[in-house]
């Protein structure tokens, strides 16, 4: 059995391996090395190693702090590393300011370096509010709306005083309409602050907060717990309330609290004994055991606080719970009695709830109950509620998982003190995709997302811009190995390449050329003065009549260096309506200079006159032959 202020299989390895005698540390030293083989196995699992996260689950009980630390492998499942019940310190209180102080010395050495450690830890579920619900199928952004008006028109709450958060369990089709089922949830943010700020003090602050129902729901999901039914109930009967909660397919589908527990039955009890004046007096048959009859006063009898202690007694003690037999003394029956009424009451508000399940669950029942509790009642208040309610019945035992989950730690020898760690155990199952968490709700996971949306796409753009510009770089080399051929291929055909001509034809070759254009200038030259005609002639329009023509086409001046410049001076008229000569006058200059041969056409006179009786405009032209 674990040590309650230092249990760790670990550490009892540790401690076996410190006290080993010296003759088996002489025969460790002169152990042969293991080969290179083994030696790289080993690095590669402690490599491993370093990549498995921990969570460690932390449950704040009544008078007691239980913890439990679970390593996560993204190639293994998660596997138990340590466990730990620690009892608070006299006087020391979870509201006391004593109590972080406590706290702290407790994480510090059960966690070791934090910055390797989620913690999650729970609030209490009286004040959660949680409610299962079908909301039409919507698009995802209308989700968080819809859910939430659905959850507050059935349990109404103040926005400024409640965190709200929900978590999507599936799709169901009723009516052929598809719809999105979901559990929703709202908790004291006072709550959720305080716990906070508690561990943050401590210097180990909180990964999440969650619910005991939740941790409950991790077990079955991660499957650590095998309920091998697919709807199936825990109750837990508490000091001052009991809750119900109902697990469909793993999921947390509903959860209730009843107003009846511990203190209610030992109300009834010291109810009962206060008010008929019993004092349970054994009496003994005369016949049998006559010496051993006393006077009244000398009677044996069992008060209140001890029935407490027969039916109610602490985990970590020795229990009626853990024996076999559920027969009780007369006294203690007749102490039984006396508190059936309680427990018939908490037996027929489980039942309620039951019905409600079925009645909501398309006729689904509960097929199974875990029967749970803070302290540990007798195993005859265990069976009777099962027999009540005609459902097998089963304490929660973390610790009855396979050798996979659990490694080398057997666990409590107390099944009792077994299901106590489950909250601690659940909690330490963990993580925002698994496990509501009043820290990190659906506002932070949205964000979350669209940041994880957004380095998707950035992610994505650069991926393809590293893939284009590799394929581009690729594609380049491909034309640079081309070029590079062909420059190849080219100076081996020059290197061959034998040239046909030399100097002196090049030079013939030059000459030739010379002559050909001399030719060409003297041939131009000889018609420039037909070309200049014809040009003129086809240029002039049927309204204008030229009267002469003087061309001054260039030749040899005195001075060789003397230039003689081109010129054509052109006399004519203009016939047809007078309002028409300047318009008529502006379009043949416009032709003449649109002419190749002629350049800078300017008119040095023009007036009226008479030709054959009509009216007409006389005009000379001057124009630079190119």
């Amino acid at each position: 059995m674990a040590k309650y202020d230092e249990i760790s299989s670990t550490e009892r390895l540790l401690e076996l391996i410190r006290n080993n005698s010296p003759g088996e540390a002489n025969t460790s030293k002169t152990a042969p090395r293991k080969p290179s083989r083994h030696r790289i196995t080993s690095y590669i699992k402690q490599s491993m190693a370093l990549k498995k996260s921990t969570t460690v689950g932390v449950d704040i009980g009544h008078d007691e702090l239980k913890l439990a630390k679970i390593r996560h492998s993204a190639y293994h499942k998660p596997e138990l590393v340590d466990y730990l019940r620690v009892p608070y310190e006299p006087n020391v209180t979870p509201h006391d300011p004593e109590f972080i102080r406590f706290l702290k010395s407790t994480l510090r050495r059960f966690c070791g370096s934090f910055k390797k450690t989620e913690l999650w830890s729970n609030i209490s579920s009286a004040r959660v509010e949680i409610r299962y619900t079908k909301i039409p199928k919507v698009p995802s952004k209308q989700i968080p709306n819809a859910v939430y008006w659905s959850h507050k028109r059935l349990a109404p709450h103040n926005e400024k005083e409640s965190v709200f958060d929900y978590e999507i369990l599936g799709e169901s089709g009723e009516g052929g309409t598809p719809k999105l089922q979901v559990i929703s949830l709202t908790a004291p943010i006072q709550e959720v602050q305080n716990l906070k700020e508690i561990f943050s003090k401590t210097g180990f602050p909180l990964k999440g907060i969650a619910i005991v129902p939740f941790a409950v729901q991790n077990l079955l999901r991660t499957q650590w717990i095998d309920a091998g039914v697919r709807n199936v109930s825990s109750l837990y009967i508490g000091r001052d309330w009991s809750r119900i909660d109902i697990f469909s397919g793993g999921n947390l589908v509903l959860s209730r609290g009843i107003k009846a527990g511990i203190k209610t039955m030992n109300a009834a009890i010291r109810g009962e004994l206060d008010e008929n004046g019993l004092d349970l007096a054994l009496e003994l048959p005369e016949s049998e055991y006559l010496e051993e009859i006393e006077p009244i006063s000398e009677k044996q009898h069992i008060d209140a606080d001890q029935a407490q202690k027969i039916f109610f007694g602490l985990i970590h003690d020795v229990s009626p719970m853990e024996s076999e037999s559920t027969d009780l003394e007369p006294e203690e029956e007749e102490i039984f009695k006396l508190m059936l009424p309680a427990l018939e009451r908490l037996v027929r508000q489980v039942e309620r709830t039951f019905e409600h399940f079925t009645a909501n669950f398309a006729n689904e029942r509960v097929e199974k109950i875990y029967i749970s509790s803070g302290i540990s009642p007798h195993k005859r208040i265990i069976n009777y509620i099962g027999d009540q309610l005609g459902l097998p019945r089963e304490t929660i035992d973390p610790f009855s998982a396979g050798p996979h989950f659990l490694g080398d730690i057997t666990g409590p020898a107390s099944a009792t003190e077994r299901s106590s760690f489950a909250p601690a155990m659940g909690m330490a199952l963990s993580n925002n995709s698994l496990t509501p968490n009043f820290l990190y709700t659906f506002k932070e996971k949205a964000k979350a997302a669209g940041s994880r949306r957004l380095s998707r796409i950035a992610a994505a753009a650069f991926v393809l811009l590293m893939t284009v510009s590799v394929g581009f770089f690729y594609w380049q080399g491909e034309i640079i190995d081309q070029k590079k051929s062909e420059i190849t291929q080219l100076r081996y055909q020059l290197n061959r390449f034998q040239p046909m001509v030399d100097q002196s034809i090049i030079i013939n070759l030059v000459d030739q050329a010379k002559q050909r254009n001399e030719i060409y200038r003297d041939f131009s030259k000889k018609y420039l003065g037909i070309v200049v005609l014809r040009e003129v002639s086809n240029i002039t329009p049927s309204n204008i009549r030229l009267l002469s023509i003087t061309a001054n086409l260039g030749g040899k001046p005195g001075n060789a260096e003397e230039k003689i410049e081109k010129r054509l001076v052109l006399e004519g008229i203009i016939l047809g309506d007078r309002l028409a000569f300047e318009a008529s006058l502006a379009e043949y200059l416009i032709k003449l200079k649109e002419s190749p041969l002629f350049d800078q056409p300017t008119i040095d006179k023009k007036q009226l006159g008479f030709y054959q009786n009509n009216e007409v405009l006389q005009f000379t032209a001057h124009l630079k032959l190119i």
